[in-house]
């Protein structure tokens, strides 16, 4: 693959998720939409922009000539999706630790009660956080930034820079330690497995348990 094919896959993605993530905005304040409609027709946006997604990486894969993911089995597929489930459960940890050893134990996550909060409302914004977010967040960050990034700058550097950009688009910067560390944790289970299809099973377990806890803890 050459500069200028990697380059433009990584245009095209990002120009595709950008618009996944604001033309929802636009289309509920167009019609003015609220309460449990408006996250309603959220998904259901979000869900044909996955599908458009998923063409777009694959026709962008064809014309710059990039490998397919490895073939794994059923049984190794499974396998790797849970461990690195518990990768991430680990790497939160180790993250969170930190946090609290260099700043005092912080509040609670923004985004994790604006999630729950949403969901309580509209139970079928779960699709969103479980299959649709580590969709859309694995093909941009891991496949496109880093795996695609790296034939332009050094694997290492392609890795902080994902890394760092998963943690900014989380939109919070108290647990920016926290988002960043799973983006580099991901990034090495990508360039472990060459499978984004393991990512997305990981990070989907990931955010389906974690928000399972957290609406059970928060009754």
């Amino acid at each position: 693959m050459n500069n200028k094919n990697a380059l433009s896959k990584i245009i095209y993605m990002l120009i595709t998720y950008l618009i996944i993530m604001f033309l929802p905005s636009l289309v509920i304040q167009l019609f003015g939409l609220k309460g449990v409609t408006a996250i309603n027709w959220q998904v259901g946006i979000t869900f044909v922009g996955v599908i458009a997604m998923l063409w777009v990486d694959h026709t962008s894969d064809i014309k710059a000539n990039l490998e397919p993911d490895k073939k794994l089995s059923l049984a190794d597929t499974s396998l790797y999706g849970l461990g690195g489930m518990l990768l991430m459960y680990a790497t939160e940890i180790a993250a969170s630790l930190i946090i609290i050893l260099l700043f005092g134990q912080p509040t609670a996550s923004q985004n994790t009660q604006m999630i729950l909060t949403i969901v309580r409302r509209a139970p079928l914004f779960i699709v969103y956080g479980v299959v649709l977010a580590p969709i859309m967040e694995e093909l941009v960050f891991r496949k496109t930034i880093y795996g695609v990034g790296r034939q332009l700058i050094n694997p290492t550097g392609a890795m902080v820079i994902s890394a760092l950009l998963f943690g900014l688009a989380h939109n919070d910067n108290q647990y920016l330690l926290v988002y960043s560390s799973l983006g580099l944790m991901l990034c090495w289970l990508y360039k472990r497995t060459g499978s984004i299809r393991i990512n997305m099973i990981a990070h989907g377990l990931f955010n389906g348990i974690t928000m399972a806890l957290a609406l059970l803890a928060f009754k």
